[in-house]
């Protein structure tokens, strides 16, 4: 199996190709409940209504509504399907059900999923196995138990994490699978505390690296990383100033489209308040909204340098990052997208 990190450096650049006729990667939210409430997420804040009132496990009827509508969906498989958006995957039950079905059905390349595992049992690694998931992304915070609680709002042992990791490559290897590829991360710590991070969990994972930080889409309530990193932390700065990029419009919608666990769809991964969105999977299907009015207008927005219209995008800061932009579509002329 291929890195993680390294998926990214075979991906196909937009410039030259985007309107796409179908997106690469589909987002499917199987919950937006979390059991961590970490200090730089926003399921620590309580500024947005929209996020606040949907917190949910997306209902397992809802989701075979969103497969149905992909297999009717002509164009191939998506490249990447990921089972994971603004909460803890496995805290739906049926998780693993969602796996098989979207597995078996055969709509994408790959099939990826993000958990901090803290709720992975030996039952579920079997199924994680046998449904094919091809990367699992652990999300782990620190190797520091006291940091680690300081910053999740939870007391759950990080030798808990790696004991459950441990136990899940040992069935891989007790059923001779190298899927899923275990790839975990932690944000930079900009100290030693990343190579006690890499020495912790080198032992249980296929690949262990460090994360960059962002601000998601800016909160009032408060700064996502002044909460983790504080207002003086000159390497956290330093290193933020040199992944600026510059740039205007923001490529992730014209590659993406996200289900969030209410069936309300958006071209963007990082909007948890809502702003971006451009329909619903009960009223319009995917592709009929991937095809639609709504979508090309936002497009328009990003393109004309007119991205704060819509109040997510104006209060998000991922677009200028290098780290996670890694396509630039400034300039792009929006006579294409007619």
């Amino acid at each position: 199996m291929q890195a993680y990190t390294k998926l990214k450096e075979n991906r196909q650049g937009l410039r030259d190709i985007i309107p796409l006729p179908k997106p690469f990667t589909l987002v499917v939210e199987p919950s937006s409940l979390c059991n961590f409430k970490c200090t730089m997420c926003f399921q620590s804040t309580s500024s947005s209504r929209y996020f606040a009132d949907n917190r949910r496990n997306m209902p397992f009827e809802l989701y075979e509504n969103i497969i149905r509508q992909i297999k009717d969906w002509d164009g191939g498989k998506f490249k990447v399907m990921k089972l994971s958006l603004y909460g803890e995957p496995f805290l739906n039950p049926r998780f693993c059900d969602m796996l098989a079905l979207a597995s078996n059905s055969y709509i994408a390349e790959r099939i990826e999923t993000t958990s901090n595992v803290s709720l992975l049992t030996p039952y579920m690694s079997r199924r994680l196995i046998t449904g094919k998931l091809d990367y699992l992304r652990v999300s782990v915070y620190s190797p520091d138990q006291d940091k680690h609680e300081r910053i999740t709002g939870s007391n759950i042992k990080v030798g808990v994490i790696h004991e459950n990791l441990r136990v899940l490559q040992a069935i891989k290897r007790e059923m001779d699978s190298k899927t899923p590829f275990v790839a975990v991360k932690m944000l930079d710590a900009y100290s030693d505390e990343n190579e006690r991070f890499r020495e912790m969990y080198s032992d249980v994972a296929d690949e262990v690296y460090i994360d960059k930080p962002h601000n998601w889409v800016g909160s009032e309530e408060k700064s996502f990383t002044r909460s983790l990193y504080g207002g003086d932390n000159p390497n956290f700065h330093t290193d933020m100033q040199s992944q600026d990029n510059g740039q205007y419009a923001c490529g992730q919608s014209f590659y993406i489209l996200s289900v969030r666990s209410n069936g309300d769809i958006a071209p963007c991964c990082v909007d948890y308040a809502g702003g971006t969105n451009v329909g619903n999977i009960n009223d319009t299907s995917l592709k009929e909204i991937w095809q639609g009015e709504p979508m090309r207008h936002f497009w328009t927005t990003q393109l004309s340098n007119n991205k704060h219209q819509n109040p997510s995008c104006r209060n998000c800061e991922i677009y200028r990052s290098s780290y996670y932009s890694r396509d630039n579509v400034d300039g792009v002329s929006i006579e294409r997208l007619l």
